[in-house]
């Protein structure tokens, strides 16, 4: 086996004896801060390969999950129609990657995503509106392709990250 080879299997077994999802943020409070004042936020889960939905990992399991834990802690779902008329657009931006390429030890690396995505402006130029990301969290990790559907707990880990958050800036 070359050095690289060596190198990927050692981060990768490194990171199943941790068995903890390393997540990474912007979730300063300057970023919190862009969640205060939302009414609510729409909700969007990016397709998934067919082949990870065959393993277990359904691309509107995931949607429904996400919408009904933000609904069990007070946060409304805005529609799509809803989503478009609220000052801002804000939705919330859920993206997994899965790596299901052939590995000699049957361990795929993934990434999942968590992103607050609102339409802003420019200061120099407020005439300047685009969509920006306003607030995010992830992480990244490995696992079996056996237990690929068990991802669905790593979401959830992500969502209560953005629950946290939101609720922080916006008490009830």
């Amino acid at each position: 086996m070359n050095f690289k080879k060596w190198l990927i299997l050692l981060m990768v077994v490194a990171m199943i004896l941790t068995l903890d999802l390393p997540i990474f943020a912007v979730n300063g409070r300057s970023n919190r801060a862009t969640l205060r004042g939302l009414k609510g936020v729409g909700i969007l889960v990016e397709q998934l390969p067919p082949e990870v939905e065959r393993e277990g990992l359904v691309r509107n399991q995931l949607q429904m999950e996400a919408e009904s834990k933000l609904r069990m802690a007070g946060i409304k779902v805005l529609t799509k129609e809803e989503c478009s008329k609220t000052p801002g657009e804000p939705y919330l931006y859920i993206n997994i990657n899965v790596n299901l390429a052939k590995t000699e030890s049957e361990i795929y690396p993934y990434t999942i995503d968590v992103m607050l995505i609102q339409k802003v402006s420019l200061l120099r130029g407020p005439e300047q509106i685009t969509y920006a990301v306003t607030w995010s969290t992830g992480g990244v990790g490995s696992i079996g392709k056996i237990i690929l559907s068990q991802l669905r707990d790593s979401v959830e880990e992500v969502v209560d990250i953005f629950i946290k958050a939101y609720l922080g800036e916006n008490p009830k």
